[in-house]
């Protein structure tokens, strides 16, 4: 079991002032993202942050079970609002995704890729995922609920879901933090860093994102569609729709995150 979540300590940790509509933390929760959504529908105004120990609904993309032990991992969601439109937010997840990336350098983990179109993986085994929703759409503007589930250390009974291996930070041989407390604040500090930067550079972020998907550009990968369809093909990079663009056949096909999923065989340390 991992260390418990201190909100106070937590606090010392971020960025003074980050979140004025608060830093919630609770024991037991149906699903960080659903309380932050239901908040937004009630009037809450953002930046605020939700925190669990455990999620009894956790949920993933797609409505896939989250798997979400008690006192083992790190499940929050962040809410806040962009003065972009919806369209605009096509590669967030993503964007979230490299903010995770980063806090794992920092406590020394520097062998995790980007996974299209929102997982974090070590090899094939995802450490991390996010899940992006929206709420209080308008013209130009919106609100958003980010949620990342990052694994630091997953009880040994617990078996992997059947579409996706997972492993965790006590498992990557890095200089792991005392406790979950430190990693939270540091991914909270990434996460508002890459919403600040989304804000402002939307239109030019690909390139950082690509930085992070170089592991699969030129590599053959399995795409799985909704309707059991399978499809091989060589990945070719992304269009500025944040969509995946694949050589299937020798014909250029183009996947977005709604109707694909993709099972990859490139490694970040072949």
């Amino acid at each position: 079991m991992a260390s418990e979540i201190n909100k106070e300590i937590v606090l010392q940790l971020i960025e003074e002032g980050l979140f004025p509509g608060g830093v919630h933390l609770f024991d037991s929760i149906d699903s960080t993202n659903d309380w932050s959504l239901r908040e937004l529908r009630q009037g809450r105004e953002p930046a605020f942050v939700c925190i669990a120990d455990h999620q009894s609904k956790g949920r993933g993309r797609r409505g896939r079970h989250w798997l979400s032990p008690p006192a083992a991992n790190i499940y929050c969601s962040l809410a806040w609002h962009f003065e972009l439109s919806v369209d605009r937010l096509c590669v967030l997840s993503l964007a979230q995704g490299v903010a995770v990336i980063k806090t794992l350098e920092k406590i020394g983990i520097n062998n995790a890729w980007l996974k299209w179109p929102n997982d974090v993986l070590i090899k094939d085994e995802k450490i991390a995922g996010i899940l992006i929703e929206t709420s209080g759409v308008r013209a130009g503007s919106c609100n958003v609920v980010i949620g990342i589930g990052l694994n630091f250390r997953m009880p040994d009974n617990i078996s992997p879901e059947s579409h996706m291996r997972w492993t965790d930070v006590a498992h990557s041989n890095c200089a792991m933090p005392a406790d979950r407390n430190k990693l939270l604040a540091i991914l909270l500090n990434e996460a508002v860093s890459m919403c600040r930067l989304y804000q402002q550079k939307a239109n030019a972020i690909l390139s950082d994102i690509e930085s992070e998907l170089d592991v699969l550009n030129n590599r053959e990968v399995d795409v799985h569609l909704d309707h059991g369809q399978q499809l091989t093909g060589t990945v070719l990079g992304l269009n500025e729709r944040g969509e995946l663009r694949v050589l299937v056949n020798g014909n250029e096909r183009v996947f977005n995150s709604a109707d694909v999923s993709l099972t990859q065989v490139a490694y970040a340390d072949d």
